[in-house]
């Protein structure tokens, strides 16, 4: 009996101390890696080449560590300002050209991007949450240093990774002059923990300690590279835009929404999108006609306007935001 025990002692901790910290390692490298356009649904999503003729763009490399990004200036004869997009966890920089042209129209000047080992961008993987930071904080020195922008307001717009990223960059030396976080989360850490207790469950608890230790070692000091800290340094307008019910989040609203205690900058405001249907991680960006085509299920030749249709009143709350932000 005492050496059944001491067996299943022994498996246990194998399981406990090997195996769970190898599925965190390759669930990390699976969801950090690379991305190519094999991973953007193209039937349903825009790709520049739709929108080329209307909307040309400037190719810019700004290195980023060991890396070239690929970035692109669109507008470049607008004047009102230059708003710089950044994309969510594995989105290419096709999925913000909703957004990028409505920005364009509307009289700025706008710089989409790929972060590092995602799609048009050099690197071999992506790496980890914090990659995004570095890039935009890359993308953001690429401004400081060009005379053409040097006379214009620098806006940040991102939504989920991305509005984490333009928040947590503000933790940096940047001119930035107002910022739209939609959906974004607080540090790479409080992410991490989150998206494994989503697949996990109540078995969170059981393995905390070993993902833990895993956060550390992978992530460092910068495993606390923290939104509200940027926040709260910048003495910017901020505008935190969160869903009222966001699976990404467990269900709840977005982690620098939910922190709002904890922010300082009299300059911040919060808008919380609570609608029936428009109510959750990105939905609250579309129309009614959206999801109900959406929730279709369309097959064969879909339609990419309708089926991304944004909602005319969230893309004018930000620029609106944006107009009004060197006022204040």
């Amino acid at each position: 009996m005492k050496k059944k025990i001491k067996i299943i002692a022994i498996v246990m901790c194998v399981i406990y101390f090997l195996i769970i910290p190898l599925i965190l390692v390759i669930a990390h490298g699976f969801v950090m890696g690379k991305y190519t356009y094999e991973d953007y649904d193209a039937n349903r999503y825009l790709v520049y080449d739709n929108i080329a003729e209307q909307y040309p763009r400037e190719l810019i490399n700004v290195r980023s560590g060991e890396n070239v990004l690929s970035a692109y200036l669109y507008g470049k004869d607008n004047t009102k300002g230059v708003i710089v997009v950044a994309p969510g966890h594995g989105d290419s920089n096709d999925i913000k050209l909703y957004e990028v042209r409505y920005f364009v129209d509307e009289g700025y000047q706008v710089i989409g991007f790929d972060y590092t080992g995602c799609y048009t961008s050099e690197g071999d993987s992506f790496g980890g949450y914090t990659q995004a930071v570095y890039d935009l904080n890359s993308i953001l020195t690429y401004c400081d240093n060009n005379d053409s922008f040097s006379d214009m307001p620098i806006y940040l717009f991102g939504h989920s990774m991305g509005g984490y990223a333009v928040t947590a960059v503000l933790n940096y030396n940047h001119r930035i002059d107002a910022v739209v976080t939609a959906s974004g989360f607080n540090s790479a850490s409080e992410q991490w923990e989150c998206s494994i207790k989503r697949f996990t469950g109540p078995a969170y608890y059981l393995i905390r300690p070993i993902n833990l230790a895993f956060i550390h070692l992978k992530y460092g000091d910068d495993s606390n590279l923290s939104a509200i800290d940027g926040i709260n340094i910048s003495d910017i307008p901020v505008l935190v835009i969160s869903a009222d019910t966001d699976v990404f989040y467990c269900g709840n609203r977005s982690p620098i929404y939910e922190k709002k205690d904890m922010i300082t900058n009299n300059k911040c405001e919060f808008m919380l999108m609570d609608k029936p249907n428009h109510n959750e991680h990105y939905t609250y960006f579309l129309t009614d006609d959206a999801i109900r085509y959406q929730e279709s299920n369309p097959k064969g030749k879909i339609d990419k306007e309708l089926y991304m249709e944004h909602d005319k009143y969230i893309l004018d709350m930000i620029v609106n935001f944006f107009d009004k932000a060197l006022t204040k």
